[in-house]
């Protein structure tokens, strides 16, 4: 046998490539890894994805034994792993556990593509996935098919990404019930390691009818159980408990996320402070969990005009993509499912300005903006409504007379009007130039009491009155803009 010449790591160090674009996989196994490459090749083991923008060593005893590749969003610390290899001498030594046991600590909970039925037995031996009987088996880590590798036992209308928490030992396939009124099963093609391993394609060539009906029997007669037993497997993942403050900042600065955000040209500093008041508010009322604040961060920064998934039996009231009933809070918009709002409402935060009966035009104007702000961001009308009901205190028949007297809104659009509205509020101007060092209640009874002049006029006539490094910094930023 070949003598290896094992790429040395000191103190077990992984060497990591991180990069916003892609990283080619083969090529640089080829060129930095050829004995690893070498292995896959007369293992026939095929790479799921030949792209990452994560690749990581994975190393054993000061060698470089393997790797470990991620789709990975270095905004908000989310990570797929697409594929991982370890030379056969190596196997056995909990490496993979490790790895994405690792991952969960420093970011959050991974997710998998496209796993093989062997990942499947490596997440049952280490608690991480439990069988309900005895081929499917439940799994706590969320098992990912690309849509272009999904397929059903019925006829389904759009090609979509499979997101499940479920898998099939006997086909050796993620599986999902999309369906349970029509029993509509979607599942993955098979993997070339599955096959060479397990003969999936001799098992899936008796797939029936009452193959897939013996499934949804399952879940219908166990449904209790199974929630049963994916809440007791997530509860037991070492997972990162990311704080309100480590995910938006604090008082005085944004966090390192929204920076990045800001620093990378994804988002304007003006939208990146309502952000943040949004997930600070919902986040005291109850809404969203410690676990789930990035991928709120995430979904605010990047909100879908329409639902991307559709073909799905259970969606969430609020982004309406798909959901399993185990979940505590929605994974793609990141709010509680649970939440309750009898329970919550006393702790819900009113923001500047609370709205009854004696509240003055201003307090109503601001409410306004807040409410259209979210339409115009295509956040869901609905969704608008519940917020501004809650954090407003007002009941939205008010706010609605409001909006279609000055025609604002019509069929759930903001109009030229709203819009007109949104940039000659003292908000817009608030934000755009940064001004959050100065009180905004004072700045917003001035600039009603000075509405004759323009936007940019009031913001220089108001800061006239500060003689600070800060302020003179905004007026010259106004001064450009003029």
């Amino acid at each position: 046998m070949e003598k290896i010449n094992y790429l040395k790591r000191e103190d077990n160090t992984q060497k990591v490539y991180l990069t916003e674009n892609t990283i080619s996989i083969t090529p640089l196994l080829e060129e930095e890894y050829e004995y690893v490459y070498n292995s896959m090749k007369d293992e026939q083991f095929i790479l799921k994805s030949e792209e990452c923008n994560l690749f990581k060593e994975l190393v054993f005893d000061n060698k470089v034994i393997g790797f470990c590749s991620y789709d990975f969003s270095r905004e908000f610390m989310t990570a797929a792993i697409n594929n991982v290899y370890i030379l056969p001498e190596f196997r056995g030594h909990k490496l993979f556990i490790q790895e994405l046991e690792k991952t969960m600590k420093e970011h959050n909970k991974p997710s998998i593509m496209e796993p093989t039925r062997f990942i499947i037995e490596l997440l049952i031996k280490y608690g991480y996935a439990k069988k309900i009987n005895e081929t499917i088996v439940a799994s706590a880590i969320e098992l990912i098919v690309p849509g272009e590798h999904v397929i059903a036992n019925k006829e389904i209308e759009s090609e979509e990404e499979l997101s499940t928490h479920f898998y099939d030992l006997n086909i050796c396939a993620p599986i999902h019930l999309l369906d349970m009124n029509q029993g509509l099963i979607a599942y993955s093609l098979p993997l070339n390691d599955d096959i060479i391993r397990y003969d999936c394609i001799e098992k899936r060539s008796k797939l029936d009818d009452d193959y897939f009906n013996e499934i949804k029997e399952l879940f219908l007669k166990k449904d209790e159980e199974i929630l049963g037993i994916l809440v007791e497997l997530e509860e037991k993942l070492p997972l990162k408990e990311f704080t309100l403050e480590e995910v938006i900042g604090n008082d005085d600065e944004l966090s390192p996320y929204i920076e990045t955000l800001i620093d990378d040209a994804h988002v304007t500093h003006s939208k990146a402070l309502e952000i943040k008041e949004q997930i600070k508010e919902e986040y005291e009322a109850g809404m969203i969990f410690n676990e789930s604040l990035l991928i709120r961060l995430a979904y605010l920064f990047n909100i879908p005009e329409e639902p991307t998934l559709i073909t799905h039996d259970e969606t969430c009231p609020y982004c309406e993509m798909p959901i399993d009933k185990h979940d505590k809070y929605c994974h793609y918009c990141g709010i509680n499912l649970n939440y309750n709002l009898i329970e919550t409402e006393k702790v819900l935060i009113n923001s500047i300005h609370q709205y009854n009966k004696n509240n003055t035009d201003e307090d109503i104007r601001y409410i306004a903006y807040k409410f259209l702000k979210m339409i115009y961001e295509k956040i869901d009308f609905e969704y608008a409504v519940f917020m501004c009901e809650n954090n407003f205190n007002i009941n939205f028949k008010v706010l609605k007379k409001y909006l279609n007297e000055n025609n604002y809104i019509k069929d759930k659009i903001i109009t030229e009007e709203g819009i007109e509205f949104l940039n000659s509020h003292p908000l817009h101007y608030y934000e755009k130039y940064k001004m959050d060092i100065i009180d905004y209640t004072k700045f917003e009874d001035y600039f009603w009491n000075n509405s004759d002049l323009s936007g940019e006029e009031i913001c220089l006539k108001f800061l006239d009155q500060y003689d600070d490094e800060y302020s003179n910094e905004i007026k010259e930023e106004i001064k450009r803009n003029i």
